[in-house]
């Protein structure tokens, strides 16, 4: 998930404060085939109408025109109509800033808004449903300024966390957690081990060794993969299997192959931008108080209008703006769009893509991760000190990655359950102790996507303008970070003052 980060903030330190970021993926259906003739047959209904003394037939809302079954928004007082496709942070970053200016048009496929923002409600025995979230779930002041600054103008209440993680073992019966002192470091008689001992000090030689290659000039992001970077430098087989695949493997919620090949520079930049490259100098990780789904509910009262249940299935290109055809709803032309889906999804929706943007979104790749809301107390560390915010389970019957979040222990919930997040490790789980389950996507990095990444920005041309958290390190503050940079590209940036917003609309299709 991509509130993963609270692993690095685990054991890239063995004692200090915790942090991380965070995941349902916006499903955007019906990926429809390019229609080159009803592009150019919706071209002369748009010049005919130009030529009628009405413009077309006026719609009952005002500044709504609608023209032979396509409809065209254009705002009141020289505002633009603009479509944002997709609600997840980038897309509601994006929609936000946008709206003090501009008529926003929110789509989304799901059932819900908000994407990773995904709030669930439960029964902690207090009688009024409690929040909790299951994908995103902290942040903080110093490395997250786009989302914190969202969170401001929202008026946005947080709260302090405790960030802190462990490691169980049931090949070997180690446990361990970080961020909990010496206590946390030795509660098992394996900690006793020679091997699990020199992992330890294999630590500090780790961030020792990345920090050099990022203050190497000649360094290049793509020329050593993790895995190189470990072989070269002979780290031991027990610091890999107990730390380090465990530690890139669960902050971003791939396999274990798949998290050696990740490029080691760009990783380790990850690293040393939160702290996490020494002991000391991490952050204070926060939560948002009352659950995710706060803000997400802020931003979409402050919308000209919203859909969910609304699947986007064609954006095409015209000289009058950019067509908008979403299942439920008749074709609808506006003067911009921003695309905040994965990046596949956006190529999909593209009725006349640009060899730039298949070569460069068919290059960054998702892998889905099942996750599941329980109660199952089984999969944390057997042993009290070691339990932790975020625990990773390997060895034994967890194959591949298997991560829980204590999520009562993270929000700081009343009661005496525990709610819990696991990603993989479906099996594990006892069947009825499941509240939920969900899928999250979440992005591969390569050589070839952290390259494609760079020419990310090209894609804007004035008209529809690209956001995602893929653009980044694929957490919260990458997608809220682009959301504002597709404002941007499209002439928007953020307003003090905004005038108030005309009317507003949410509904299903």
């Amino acid at each position: 998930m991509r509130g993963n980060v609270y692993l690095l903030a685990f054991l890239l330190r063995a004692h200090g404060k915790g942090r991380t970021p965070g995941g349902m993926s916006v499903r955007l259906g019906g990926n429809s085939v390019p229609n080159v003739l009803r592009m150019g047959r919706l071209r002369k209904k748009l010049s005919r109408a130009e030529t009628r003394p009405d413009g077309g037939n006026t719609h009952p809302r005002a500044g709504l025109l609608r023209i032979r079954g396509v409809s065209a928004i254009s705002g009141p007082g020289g505002s633009r109509s603009v479509a944002v496709v997709g609600s997840g942070v980038a897309g509601l970053t994006a929609a936000h800033v946008l709206s003090a200016y501009d008529q926003v048009s929110l789509y989304e496929a799901d059932a819900r808004f908000g994407g990773h923002a995904h709030t669930q409600f439960v029964d902690a025995g207090q009688g009024a449903p409690t929040a909790v979230d299951t994908a995103f779930l902290v942040h903080n002041d110093r490395t997250y300024p786009t989302l914190c600054r969202l969170f401001d103008e929202l008026g946005i209440a947080t709260a302090d966390t405790d960030m802190s993680m462990s490691v169980r073992d049931d090949s070997t019966g180690l446990e361990y957690a970080g961020a909990r002192g010496v206590r946390g470091l030795f509660v098992s008689p394996a900690a006793a081990s020679p091997r699990y001992l020199w992992m330890l000090a294999e630590i500090k030689r780790f961030h020792r060794h990345a920090r050099r290659l990022l203050a190497d000039p000649a360094a290049d992001d793509n020329a050593l993969s993790l895995g190189d970077f470990v072989r070269k430098l002979g780290f031991s087989q027990f610091f890999l299997g107990r730390f380090l695949t465990p530690l890139v493997a669960a902050v971003w919620s791939c396999p274990p192959g798949q998290a050696m090949a990740y490029p080691a520079q760009y990783l380790f930049r990850f690293l040393d931008h939160h702290g996490m490259l020494s002991v000391f100098g991490s952050p204070q990780w926060k939560t948002v108080t009352g659950g995710s789904r706060t803000y997400v509910d802020a931003v979409v009262r402050g919308l000209h209008e919203a859909f969910t249940d609304s699947p986007v299935t064609q954006i095409g290109r015209i000289p009058e703006g950019v067509v908008v055809t979403a299942a439920g709803h008749p074709p609808k032309v506006f003067d911009a769009a921003v695309i905040a889906t994965h990046p596949d999804q956006a190529l999909a929706l593209l009725a006349q893509s640009t060899a730039a943007e298949r070569a460069v979104l068919g290059a960054i790749g998702y892998v889905s991760n099942s996750a599941q809301l329980h109660t199952d107390e089984s999969l944390l560390p057997r042993h009290p000190r070691a339990r932790a915010s975020w625990n990773y389970l390997c060895g034994g019957d967890a194959p591949g990655v298997v991560v829980t979040y204590d999520v009562t222990r993270l929000m700081r919930l009343p009661g005496p359950r525990r709610f819990l997040v696991t990603l993989g490790g479906e099996h594990l789980v006892d069947p009825g102790a499941v509240l939920a389950e969900m899928t999250y996507r979440h992005p591969v990095y390569t050589s070839q996507s952290v390259a494609a990444q760079r020419i990310l920005p090209s894609l804007n041309d004035g008209r529809i303008a690209f956001a995602g958290a893929y653009h980044g390190w694929g957490f919260h503050e990458d997608g809220a970070a682009s959301g504002l940079r597709a404002a941007q590209a499209l002439g928007r940036d953020w307003a003090v003052g905004a005038a108030a917003k005309p009317e507003h609309r949410v509904g299903a299709r």
